[in-house]
């Protein structure tokens, strides 16, 4: 309790008094009125006169909302700078990599971040993405024993499995700018398409012809199935199982060509590369992401180019998308193709 000064009032003026104050900078607003059945009253710094009835008496400060998980955890100054700044939150599911030297802490790290965000109900132990699948080893640390959720972002709805798919929250705005630029009837081909965070948010807010949607991950093309069918795209988007490489394959056969191609696949898109120009048409802008330095983008470029014959690579623009490792970034080429004469 806090001894201070305030105004007594009738509680029917009260509301009207209470802004008159804290326009005047006189209410203390760290402290919780009082009432009785006939008045209110309203802690206020001490000052002049203004006109109303002043008594003292004591209040209840109020309960401040912590800014930051850290500020509800109580650990050793050395152990608390360790902690981690950042993490994702998918669904209402929160993501967090804890270093090694804290790991002794995983529970109540994941009791304090429930407490401060009162929409998350899982919070998940996460190791580095690694594997064929683009997975990561996960464990839950607090709140409800499962790893599946539903993500919303800019009206797409996503089911997902944490431990099981790849899926990056960060990756919305890049999602939404993609949306935005395909034009009408456009084919779209995405040659790794998760969970089809991409191929949706494309059928939902552009205007395609079809998208194609690719992926190897058994787990993630099925909640690919689920979610196109759940956000009604299902006459947009076309969800394919298997190797990419083998896909563009069976595409070239059909005689498939591609507007625009999405190459979500960091550290190792260069290698579906000339998969992309067998299939891209004339004029195709192919979205390529890789994590890199800034130093390493040139060098990239030249590969890039180097590596497709017959075929003119033309970066319209360089996106720094995220921040994936200290001086690495999550990075966007937007490249436009031109087929040259054999």
């Amino acid at each position: 309790m806090v001894r201070s000064q305030a105004v007594k009032i009738e509680k029917n003026k009260g509301e009207t008094v209470r802004k008159r104050l804290k326009e005047l900078g006189m209410l203390k607003t760290h402290l919780l009125p009082k009432k009785n059945d006939e008045n209110i009253f309203l802690p206020i710094h001490d000052g002049k006169k203004i006109g109303y009835q002043i008594v003292e008496m004591d209040f209840e400060e109020k309960k401040r909302k912590p800014r930051s998980y850290k500020d509800v955890l109580n650990l050793p100054p050395e152990l608390q700078e360790l902690l981690p700044t950042s993490y994702d939150i998918i669904g209402d599911i929160a993501l967090i990599k804890i270093p090694d030297e804290i790991l002794g802490y995983t529970k109540e790290i994941g009791n304090a971040i429930l407490s401060v965000h009162k929409n998350v109900k899982v919070v998940c132990l996460s190791k580095p993405v690694a594997g064929e699948y683009r997975t990561r080893d996960v464990e839950v640390i607090a709140g409800e024993k499962r790893t599946t959720t539903l993500h919303r972002e800019y009206g797409v709805e996503l089911y997902l499995d944490v431990e099981k798919t790849f899926f990056s929250p960060r990756l919305a705005g890049e999602r939404h700018r993609i949306a935005g630029l395909v034009k009408k009837n456009e084919t779209v081909v995405d040659m790794f398409t998760g969970v089809a965070p991409f191929a949706i948010m494309v059928a939902k807010q552009g205007s395609p012809k079809i998208v194609y949607a690719i992926d190897k991950n058994p787990d993630a093309i099925e909640f690919a199935k689920k979610n196109v069918i759940h956000n009604r795209v299902i006459d947009k988007v076309e969800v394919i199982q298997g190797d990419t490489h083998e896909i563009v394959k069976e595409f070239v056969d059909k005689g498939v060509k591609a507007n625009r191609i999405l190459m979500n696949l960091p550290f190792s898109a260069q290698n579906f590369l000339n998969d992309a120009l067998l299939i891209a048409e004339d004029g195709c802008v192919i979205h390529y992401y890789d994590v890199l330095n800034e130093e390493e983008i040139d060098n990239r470029i030249s590969f890039l180019k180097k590596t497709s014959k017959n075929v003119k690579l033309e970066v319209k623009s360089i996106r720094t998308i995220k921040t994936y490792a200290p001086r690495e970034f999550y990075t966007c080429f937007d490249i436009t193709v031109t087929h040259m004469p054999a």
